[in-house]
């Protein structure tokens, strides 16, 4: 072997361990930022992340003569031994009738197998009705790695007068 083969060998087995080293030190680096939550901004493939999804609701509020409802309150609730716990209005009804919920599906609350909301119309007039809605209920569209895609329902909402006390 010419000595200029040699020296390139030479060279090629001072590089090769420190390249190893630097990326054995990456890897490492990279298991810690993921376990501490740290995730790739971009498109990462199948990386350390949360899943989510866009959640929508829609649907009509009507009385029991099906005339539409303006006003009606719907809340996310979370529900503990028979009562609620907490509640927040995340949509009201418009002169039709009509509503749109448009959350992240995880920032609703979860209880008891579903997710929780209570129609509130006038209350004077009107029982608040409850409802639960399971996630095989939903329909996914668009799933992409984390992303689970939009989850949508119909939810139509019959409200029932209060019993007239004499």
């Amino acid at each position: 072997m010419n000595t200029d083969k040699i020296k390139e060998i030479k060279n090629l087995s001072k590089t090769r361990p420190a390249s190893l080293i630097n990326r054995f030190s990456q890897s490492i680096l990279k298991m810690i930022l993921l376990s501490l939550g740290f995730s790739c901004t971009t498109s990462c493939g199948d990386l350390y992340g949360t899943p989510y999804a866009d959640f929508e609701m829609k649907g009509k509020v009507t009385n029991e003569k099906g005339e539409s409802l303006s006003d009606v309150e719907i809340n996310s609730v979370s529900i503990e031994s028979d009562s609620i716990r907490y509640q927040r209005t995340v949509a009201i009804t418009n002169t039709r009738g009509m509503y749109t919920v448009s959350e992240d599906l995880y920032s609703l609350q979860w209880s008891e197998g579903g997710y929780p909301f209570r129609f509130i119309g006038d209350t004077t007039l009107y029982e608040p009705f409850d409802t639960t809605i399971r996630r095989d209920q939903l329909h996914f569209k668009g799933a992409d790695d984390w992303y689970e895609g939009k989850a949508s329902i119909v939810v139509n909402v019959t409200l029932k007068e209060k019993e007239k006390k004499e």
